[in-house]
């Protein structure tokens, strides 16, 4: 998860680990069925990696929730994690502007 001021980027892994929760579904179980390593469910889950259309359609077969909804999901997190980040660089730039003593003439 990303956080500014105005922004927080949760990951579409979290609704993955709800909709594995609501089902009483296990990672383990969940990567044999996405027919993937559980590393790399374990990574899609924490935001490490993103979720590709490919792995949206597997989703949707798989729990049974469009694949439209995972990939719009994964692009509203990376546009979020991108405002947040510029957000957090321009706080950092006028912490560091105020540490320079200027005049006005």
């Amino acid at each position: 998860m990303v956080r500014s001021r105005s922004y927080i980027a949760t990951p579409p892994g979290a609704t993955i680990k709800e909709q594995l929760n609501d089902r009483g579904m296990s990672q383990k179980e969940f990567a044999a069925r996405m027919d993937m390593s559980e590393k790399h469910i374990s990574r899609l889950i924490n935001g490490e990696v993103q979720l590709t259309p490919e792995t949206a359609v597997r989703l949707e077969v798989v729990l049974g929730v469009p694949a439209k909804f995972w990939n719009n999901l994964e692009a509203i997190y990376r546009e979020k994690i991108i405002k947040a980040e510029a957000e957090n660089a321009m706080d950092a730039d006028v912490v560091l502007a105020k540490q320079f003593r200027y005049s006005e003439k």
